[in-house]
């Protein structure tokens, strides 16, 4: 039975940030994706998601970020959300192939 398994590692910033996953089978990479968290990318997506959050909501992202900058705080979000999308899409690849 073939073994599955995946990599989620760190992109600089100079590649857009975020996570690059990599999948395997029996140790071979055979494909993977991108997952960017480039803050200065989409300003307009960074204001709206700062003006959705409640207070506390804002708090607890300044906090993650170390700052007090609604930048950071929305920088901070996307490599969570990138973070988060290329675990949740590893998983499925071994999950979908029965081998955990």
């Amino acid at each position: 039975m073939p073994k599955y398994a995946y990599r989620v590692s760190p992109r600089t910033a100079e590649l857009g940030g975020g996570y690059h996953l990599r999948l395997y089978v029996d140790g071979e990479e055979m494909g993977g994706g991108v997952y960017p968290a480039d803050p200065d990318a989409a300003p307009a997506d960074a204001v709206d998601w700062w003006n959705r959050l409640k207070e506390h909501e804002r708090a607890v992202w300044l906090v993650k970020a170390n700052s007090a900058l609604a930048v950071d705080a929305w920088g901070e979000f996307l490599r969570e959300k990138a973070h988060a999308d290329a675990l949740a899409e590893g998983w499925k690849w071994i999950t979908r192939r029965g081998s955990v």
